[in-house]
């Protein structure tokens, strides 16, 4: 078996970091289902699973195979992320709520790091001369922007919440 190479490599590392923000988006569809955060992040979910799509698609392209072995990684990190990110590991349904939308956040800047550097090199590698680098990274800022506006909402109700009896 020929040793990986370094775009495969960095495509599979993006896979997995997709699988992970599918599985969290997932979660918060679900978690949050009687929110006003549902119908984004179904929206987002629909989105990102396509984008896990299309990454593995770029794998089978430049001749790679998805890694298994980073794919379960990303999943079962993503089921210990649940402890921390619900609400009775974090006290309230608003500061998870925050929390994930965060995380997500954080997922979509590395996709935007990743189609950043992809458009960078496609001229360079003809598997990724094809691509509409400029749509995938318009749809990753739309998408940041979506996250932008739900956070901020989930930080005005979580952190201006209060929490017990008064002091």
């Amino acid at each position: 078996m020929p040793e990986p190479q370094p775009l495969e490599i960095y495509l599979n590392d993006h896979l997995a970091g997709a699988t992970g923000a599918c599985e969290v988006a997932r979660n918060a569809v679900e978690k949050f289902s009687a929110s006003s955060h549902r119908k984004f992040l179904t929206e987002f979910l629909t989105q990102v699973e396509e984008d896990r799509a299309t990454l593995e698609e770029m794998i089978r392209t430049v001749g790679g195979t998805a890694n298994p072995v980073k794919q379960a990684g990303a999943w079962i990190m993503e089921k210990f992320s649940r402890i921390k990110l619900s609400p009775g590991g974090l006290g309230s349904e608003e500061m998870s709520a925050l929390l994930t939308v965060e995380t997500l956040c954080i997922g979509v800047d590395g996709k935007l790091c990743l189609w950043t550097a992809l458009k960078e090199v496609a001229d360079d590698v003809e598997a990724l001369s094809t691509i509409d680098f400029d749509a995938l990274l318009a749809r990753a800022r739309q998408q940041r922007q979506g996250l932008e506006k739900e956070r901020l909402t989930a930080a005005r109700a979580a952190l201006t919440a209060t929490v017990g009896a008064a002091r």
